[in-house]
């Protein structure tokens, strides 16, 4: 028998510290998912009339449908994957899962003209992706220097 005292884990989060983490992690990825799904902010920048019955849409509306979302919802992603922290440990784990899934769907919708569906699937665009990577890297920037400054427990 090995009589030599091991220190205890000292590395285990306390209950409590791992709920508030859970707790703002569901927060932030669901209330963007509802922010970008439920809000409709594009009325904002509609136009309340339209000439002619030909109304196009505004500067804003277009970056609204066209960028936005593909910024928000990989950072939401993101904070959702943090969930996991048991099995997916590392940021960069992290990170390439929230990029890699929306990546491969947009590069999905560049090859779907192969196959016929019978419905429109998406366009691809190069720029959705650069936006998916924006969006994944500042939900890094905010969780390694944001949150793990101010919240002791991240």
């Amino acid at each position: 028998m090995n009589s030599i005292p091991y220190p205890e884990n000292t590395t285990k989060k306390s209950v409590p510290s791992q709920l508030a983490k859970a707790a703002i992690l569901l927060v932030i990825s669901l209330g963007l998912l509802w922010f970008t799904i439920d809000f409709p902010i594009f009325r904002l920048f509609e136009p309340h009339t339209c000439p002619g019955g030909r109304c196009q849409g505004s500067t804003g509306w277009r970056l609204w449908v066209s960028y936005s979302n593909d910024l928000i919802l990989p950072f939401a992603f993101y904070f959702f994957i943090c969930l996991g922290g048991n099995w997916l440990k590392t940021w960069q784990g992290r990170a390439l899962l929230a990029f890699g899934i929306p990546s491969l769907l947009e590069i999905g919708q560049a090859l779907y003209h192969q196959f016929p569906t019978g419905r429109y699937l998406g366009s691809f665009d190069l720029l959705d992706i650069v936006m998916y990577a924006m969006g994944v890297g500042l939900a890094v920037v905010v969780e390694q220097k944001v949150f793990a400054k101010i919240l002791k427990f991240w």
